[in-house]
């Protein structure tokens, strides 16, 4: 019953080393030098995802540009704060699911490149997801049958 607090965590990680890899990046820039991640793998630079006009979305939307990591992180606190209620928590992760598809397009053909970082916090919004379903489905069948299958009708 303790998978999903550890899964969560690990979303939380994750967008904490994006934020990180992108102040360093930023950090280089300002003095005028080169910052390689450890997550830029060959061809395949996760800093060039982050550092994009993509790593701050919320530009897109008339607000100010608040970096994609951190609203992550934000997003995975809360996220833990509410893990126990499975119906909010499964809309949330549902919701992280659409935007995953959303970033993975642009990710891919937009961008042209591959984020192993990003691509693991894909895995982690599906798997939250998936599990909460799994566990919401779960209490509504142990709901009916301690009800004995009995419907409410008006």
């Amino acid at each position: 019953m303790h998978f999903l607090p550890f899964v969560i965590a690990i979303g939380f990680l994750l967008a904490s080393y994006a934020f990180y890899v992108e102040f360093k990046f930023n950090e280089a820039q300002r003095l005028g030098l080169q910052y390689r991640a450890l997550c830029d793998i060959g061809m395949f630079s996760c800093t060039k995802v982050f550092s994009s006009e993509f790593g701050h979305l919320t530009q897109f939307f008339g607000l100010p540009p608040i970096s994609n990591a951190a609203i992550g992180m934000a997003f995975y606190l809360f996220e833990m704060l509410i893990e126990r209620r499975t119906t909010l928590l499964l809309l949330t992760s549902g919701a992280s699911c659409v935007g995953s598809l959303g970033l993975f397009y642009i990710l891919t053909v937009i961008l042209n490149d591959f984020c192993i970082v990003c691509f693991s916090i894909y895995v982690v919004n599906f798997t939250t997801f998936f599990t909460c379903l799994r566990r919401y489905r779960r209490t509504a069948a142990q709901t009916k049958h301690a009800t004995g299958g009995a419907t409410k009708r008006k």
